[in-house]
């Protein structure tokens, strides 16, 4: 069965750039530690260290920056800080992906 060229997009930039730009709001705003960002969003520090450090490719580089500068993570951000369960930020994480690719497919 063929992926739908939404599915790939998800996975390959949008989603990428959705926990790169909560891992930079936590990071910066908050005063998170990598492996606490990690843990709240379910993916090894590994991966939070190249959210961080712009380890990724430019596409995810600009969604990333369009998030952030469209403030579209804040909600998502403000969830974690305020200590929703894991469920409710997965559900706002892929909420944000699917209006994402809505908007750039």
């Amino acid at each position: 069965m063929m992926d739908k060229p939404e599915c790939k997009s998800i996975v390959r930039a949008v989603l990428p750039a959705v926990r790169a730009s909560i891992a930079s709001t936590m990071h910066d705003r908050y005063g998170y530690s990598q492996e606490s960002i990690a843990e709240k969003l379910g993916v090894v520090q590994v991966a939070v260290s190249k959210y961080l450090h712009n380890k990724y490719s430019p596409q995810i580089r600009k969604m990333k920056n369009y998030i952030l500068q469209n403030s579209l993570s804040d909600s998502i951000v403000s969830g974690i800080v305020r200590g929703e369960d894991r469920q409710q930020i997965d559900h706002a994480i892929d909420e944000l992906c699917d209006r994402l690719v809505a908007t750039t497919v």
